[in-house]
């Protein structure tokens, strides 16, 4: 029977297309984010995914909400990081505020970047297009 598991609850090894099961995987992995060096040129959707992504994380604080613990923990702990977290400011946010500068001007520099490229392509394609008259 084909379509019944083995005793230990998977599939036999006859009934699993391991090359589909291998193209699927890798897709998912493609579409996540999670495979940089993929090669595949990215789609305007996909450029449009990561600078949004990119966008909305490049403000970078030491303020983050506390995690309220239920409990007596809870009731004790959460006073005492929110005094910790505001003494440790000072030491922290002059790092954040580096990284916000950091991640600004990297995101410059790509837009910078593909306006150039976008600009190489299209006087590419015209030297293309005068070629061929």
């Amino acid at each position: 029977m084909a379509d019944e598991a083995t005793g230990n609850g998977f599939p036999s090894a006859e009934d699993v297309d391991v090359e589909a099961l291998f193209t699927a995987l890798r897709e998912e992995i493609r579409r996540s984010g999670a495979d940089p060096g993929s090669g595949g040129a990215a789609s305007d959707t996909e450029r449009f995914a990561a600078r949004a992504e990119a966008e909305r994380l490049w403000p970078v604080s030491a303020d983050r909400s506390l995690r309220l613990r239920p409990g007596v923990r809870g009731g004790l702990g959460t006073p005492v990081k929110a005094v910790l977290r505001k003494m440790m400011r000072w030491y922290v946010e002059p790092l954040a505020y580096d990284q916000r500068s950091f991640n600004a001007a990297a995101l410059r520099l790509v837009d910078d970047l593909e306006h150039r490229v976008a600009s190489l392509e299209a006087e590419l394609e015209g030297r293309r297009e005068a070629e061929r008259t």
